[in-house]
């Protein structure tokens, strides 16, 4: 466990400051909502969260309602029997907050295409603040990803 807190500690610290986001809350708290599709995506996150590593003490967290959450996490593709639900959990978020797909399902449909049931990804519905594409992406590219949103803060920060 230490080695893994040593591996957050160089990925999150830049020249010796911890970086934060620029949100008024720490850590940066997600909620997921899986739309349909395989699954898979929904897993890699669930592996992300229940791993090794101390999400917490990275600047990320899960919560179980979306009135506690910085950002809306999407993933499969979006159903026609979850589009009031993604809209309902994105009215009852707390403002400022963001939308993140992952997985190429919640961006652009990936392998579902639109259909009777099917609306496909949400890139041409709504604005998408960060993608993390794969299929599914893997704990470390959604980290990644997750992780792209810190150096996005800093440098609008400095501007």
């Amino acid at each position: 466990m230490s080695l893994m807190r040593a591996v957050f500690d160089a990925c999150f610290t830049g020249g010796g400051t911890r970086l934060k986001p620029a949100g008024p809350r720490w850590p940066l708290l997600l909620f997921h909502v899986d739309t349909g599709g395989c699954g898979g995506c929904g897993m890699e996150l669930e592996a992300l969260a229940a791993g090794a590593c101390d999400m917490r003490g990275a600047g990320f967290g899960f919560v179980k309602a979306p009135q506690g959450a910085d950002v809306l996490l999407i993933t499969g593709a979006l159903t026609r029997a979850m589009a009031p639900v993604i809209e309902a959990a994105w009215k009852s978020m707390p403002l400022p907050k963001g939308l993140i797909c992952v997985g190429d399902c919640a961006f652009d449909g990936g392998f579902f295409t639109e259909n009777y049931a099917v609306m496909g990804g949400v890139q041409r519905k709504v604005q998408i603040d960060l993608t993390i594409p794969g299929c599914p992406p893997p704990p470390q590219a959604v980290l990644d990803g997750l992780c792209s949103l810190f150096s996005q803060s800093e440098a609008e920060a400095s501007l």
